[in-house]
């Protein structure tokens, strides 16, 4: 786990949302949390994004989603990875208030139709070698306005387009 482009979100804290102030180490790669020097505050390095509430393995959810972009059913998936069903349409469904946040956030003021969005994203998906478990993690402010840690490998082609995206302090 990389401590680089992290921040503190606590409000109370002298460098919340500095990034790179080396205020910011590893408290425990296990349970995947970071720790603030300056407040003594840990947090997860998934804060913000799907994974934060999936207890499931990230590779598990990575290959669900892959099977379902192939177009496989919910029920070969159910009977491929021994998920069921109910819990694919969960983490579906996380997956989607994720992407719906980020594209809200990134494509605003904007005089354009849903299906307009849809083909500026077909276009970027098709313009960039957008998936790859190598690709490392960038971060986002998604619509709700917190900053928050969006890996490109989650399986959505909006987020991997965003390297380099640094937080509002």
């Amino acid at each position: 786990m990389k401590t680089d482009d992290q921040w503190c979100a606590n409000k109370q804290c002298r460098d919340v949302g500095k990034v790179n102030v080396g205020n910011i180490v590893v408290h425990s790669y296990i349970e995947r949390r970071f720790a603030c020097r300056t407040c003594r505050q840990t947090f997860s390095a998934d804060k913000g994004t799907f994974f934060e509430t999936i207890r499931s393995e990230r590779l598990a959810i990575i290959e669900v989603f892959a099977l379902l972009s192939e177009r496989n059913s919910l029920r070969a998936i159910e009977r491929l990875r021994h998920h069921p069903h109910k819990v694919l349409l969960r983490w579906l469904g996380l997956a989607g208030q994720q992407g719906a946040a980020v594209s809200a956030h990134l494509i605003r003021n904007l005089r354009v139709t849903q299906a307009q969005v849809d083909e500026l994203w077909t276009f970027v998906k098709k313009s960039r070698n957008t998936w790859s478990l190598t690709i490392p993690p960038t971060l986002a402010t998604p619509g709700f306005g917190a900053p928050s840690r969006c890996l490109a490998d989650c399986g959505s082609s909006v987020i991997s387009v965003m390297r380099g995206a640094r937080p509002k302090p």
